[in-house]
């Protein structure tokens, strides 16, 4: 906990992060300020807000002002080469994120979650897992709700189930999980970072103030994330699909298993488990050591386990309509999202409706599963002329202008037994609010095939 009365403090973005930080902020009692690069007229419900809650702000661009400061907070949409954060970071300035400086505020173990693939569902999860038990239980971060929106409702025995983008962990400075958990590593965001080093650095930020006393969860079998935590000072704990770990979880002979300090301990049977794919049972094996490490009945898990459906936008079944399954897989915002979903439908013919925002990376990884399973890609957004060079040679190509579009094509594409699958490998900022938005008008022009 930090005392940060009558400091000077500017808050970079206008966004919810952004807000949630300042009036966190002004209630501990700085003096705040809100630069925002975007207008009034884009912006006016951040501006009124933040008239509300009496935050002074300027919008339209960073002044003079955005620096004279003692320290910055930046929301995570930010990106991170604008000159006024160039300039704080010329005057030795401190800028920190959103979650950072929400946590000092944090009085409950935290669970940190990381990775380029499955945060979403494992944070889910998680938290899903803790409130089956009982606890008083706070899921947000990167998932959507802000960590500074819920720092004075949580009690010291409950739990906080943070998750956290590269974005986020670039503004660390003493957060500090008591269980610190990395999914997997591939690259991603290539569009904001000078390459995947630097990306896997800010993932790493994470568990940079673990100790000795705390638990570090990591994929066992991912090679690339291994080699970058093999300095943490954490108990290291490991799931893995190939091997049996020496403290850590595993499957054998369709059980998923625990073993801590020599005790295998069976969970769940793989096919009870509520949500499929090889890719959940990595994100099932992170989620029960999380709960084993604070302490959750075996039992307990085992009832999520079984219960848990995953969460909107991946691989979300939407309908069935004249034998074609519809499945949203928005938040599938990065290629290898988009092959763990690809790679689901192992029978079925795929309509793949794919493009948005190009985020840096090759979709070549693609090819073959491409060409071996999808019929037609139905392509969107600013991407699509790359995906189609990449892709095209493979696959039958078609274009559209706006989702409605996307689907009516994909409906006259499909025959009865074919999946249409959106899973677009890209970012959604092109041509809507946020994958959010751009999953739920998926689901409307489904909804509204005849």
């Amino acid at each position: 906990m930090r005392d940060v009365k009558g400091k000077k403090i500017t808050v970079i973005g206008a966004a919810s992060s952004g807000i949630a930080a300042a009036r966190l902020l002004k209630h501990k009692g700085a003096s705040v300020f809100v630069s925002e690069f975007a207008s009034e007229e884009k912006k006016n419900e951040a501006k009124v807000l933040l008239q509300n809650e009496h935050i002074a702000s300027e919008f339209g661009g960073h002044t003079e002002r955005a620096t004279d400061c003692d320290w910055a907070v930046v929301s995570p949409g930010v990106p991170s080469d604008i000159p006024v954060l160039q300039t704080l970071y010329a005057r030795n300035i401190p800028v920190y994120s959103e979650v950072e400086i929400a946590s000092w505020w944090i009085p409950a173990p935290i669970v940190a979650i990381t990775g380029s693939n499955g945060k979403t569902t494992t944070t889910t999860l998680i938290g899903e897992i803790f409130k089956h038990a009982g606890r008083t239980t706070l899921v947000a971060g990167n998932i959507g709700t802000p960590l500074s929106d819920c720092t004075e409702t949580l009690p010291k025995d409950g739990v906080a189930v943070v998750e956290v983008s590269s974005f986020q962990a670039e503004g660390f400075e003493s957060f500090h999980p008591q269980v610190g958990i990395m999914l997997n590593l591939s690259p991603d965001h290539l569009d904001r970072y000078s390459g995947v080093e630097a990306y896997y650095a800010a993932k790493k930020n994470i568990i940079k103030n673990q100790t000795a006393s705390d638990v570090l969860v990591v994929n066992q079998d991912d090679a690339t994330l291994m080699q970058l935590i093999d300095d943490s000072k954490a108990q290291r704990w490991t799931f893995s699909l190939q091997s049996i770990p020496e403290n850590g979880a595993y499957v054998e002979n369709d059980m998923l298993m625990m073993k801590i300090n020599g005790k295998p301990e069976p969970v769940i049977a793989t096919g009870d488990i509520g949500i499929i794919g090889r890719h959940n049972l990595y994100n099932a094996m992170a989620a029960v050591l999380a709960a084993k490490a604070l302490d959750v009945k075996t039992s307990v898990m085992a009832e999520t386990l079984r219960s848990f459906r995953g969460v909107e936008h991946r691989l979300e079944f939407v309908a069935e309509k004249s034998g074609v399954r519809y499945y949203n897989d928005s938040k599938a915002t990065n290629v290898d999202s988009t092959y763990v979903a690809l790679d689901s439908f192992k029978k079925e013919k795929v309509i793949l409706i794919a493009g948005g925002k190009h985020k840096g990376s090759p979709y070549t990884p693609l090819k073959a599963l491409v060409e071996a399973r999808v019929k037609s890609l139905v392509l969107i957004g600013q991407a699509a002329d790359i995906i189609a060079g990449d892709l095209g040679a493979v696959t039958r190509v078609q274009r559209a202008a706006s989702m409605q579009e996307a689907v009516e094509i994909s409906k006259q594409t499909a025959t009865p037994g074919d999946v249409v699958l959106l899973s677009p490998a890209c970012a959604s900022y092109d041509m809507f609010k946020n994958y959010e938005d751009r999953g739920r008008q998926f689901k409307v022009a489904v909804e509204g095939l005849k």
